[in-house]
């Protein structure tokens, strides 16, 4: 199994980039969100990877941040949504507003994501709702957190990638993931 690849980047489209690892050209395939995200050719890149198995050989799925990869696996997960779903979901909304999404029970927000009809949001909000629940219960602990350490002076990404180092559990307060997630370097 692939987890992560590191090389120069020698292709770049919408949703497909094709990574220079060692003299092996990989092709990838990424959400919107990522390929903004990744820089020009030529650039050193790092993704995390999910891989699948289809009978036409070997797929590779890239994103830059371990939440991106969490709910694409999460998306993946569910009857009837394949890769490219997961991809146009991940290209719309972040895995906040996806986990948000169910949460709330806003079928409206998925069903909004083109590929993704009535039946097959109904799917991925029934399936998931158990499934994402633990994960569910910190996110408004986290959102608070984010808006506190932006109020301090870091930007959106420079907050969520310290809270994303930061272990925390249900019972810590919003003053103890600030102390953890300022200590962060």
């Amino acid at each position: 199994m692939i987890a992560s690849l590191h090389g120069t980047l020698l292709e770049k489209e919408p949703t497909r980039l094709v990574l220079d690892c060692h003299g092996i050209g990989l092709e990838v395939r990424v959400p919107l969100s990522t390929s903004r995200r990744v820089g020009k050719k030529g650039d050193e890149v790092k993704l995390l990877i999910v891989t699948r198995f289809p009978r036409a050989g070997v797929e590779l799925y890239g994103f830059l941040e371990k939440a991106e990869q969490d709910v694409f696996r999460l998306l993946i997960s569910v009857r009837g949504v394949g890769p490219k779903a997961g991809l146009n979901l991940l290209s719309r909304l972040s895995p906040d507003e996806v986990l948000d999404a169910i949460a709330r029970k806003r079928i409206e927000l998925v069903r909004s994501v083109p590929g993704i009809g009535p039946k097959r949001a109904a799917r991925i909000m029934g399936e998931l709702e158990e499934k994402t629940a633990p994960v569910q219960k910190g996110i408004p602990i986290l959102a608070d957190a984010e808006s506190a350490l932006t109020s301090l002076g870091l930007t959106h990404k420079e907050a969520r990638g310290r809270l994303a180092r930061v272990e925390t559990n249900e019972e810590m307060t919003l003053e103890e993931i600030l102390k953890l997630a300022l200590r962060q370097l």
